[in-house]
């Protein structure tokens, strides 16, 4: 069923600007176009809150199911790419919800009618 993946993260304060300048030229020139290589990846957008480009920033996954996020993670061509997302990240706030979009089809698996 289909599903959006939301991260919301903060960059790291020790980045200069330069980094932040290479970090999103990164996200948009190298990430995004193997992210959407991956079956079940829909869209990526990229969405900067009040911290400008450096905090309260969000990625939205849509995919096809919640499955395509754990193939993501297994693609070879990804991890490294992750490994570099992750590395300009403060964890301390980063966090992350799956929502999955109402359809007949989940309202009849909810409500046990065929």
């Amino acid at each position: 069923m289909p599903t959006v993946y939301v991260r919301r993260v903060c960059l790291k304060d020790s980045l200069s600007d330069t980094e932040v300048a290479a970090y999103w030229t990164f996200i948009q020139q190298e990430f995004i176009p193997v992210a959407l290589n991956v079956q079940g990846i829909r869209s990526v957008k990229l969405y900067s809150g009040a911290g400008g480009l450096r905090a309260d920033m969000r990625a939205v996954f849509e995919m096809d199911d919640a499955g395509a996020y754990e193939r993501l993670l297994a693609d070879l061509r990804m991890r490294p790419l992750i490994a570099k997302i992750y590395a300009a990240w403060d964890m301390r706030t980063a966090s992350q919800t799956f929502l999955r979009e109402v359809t007949p089809e989940l309202l009849r698996a909810l409500s046990g009618s065929a």
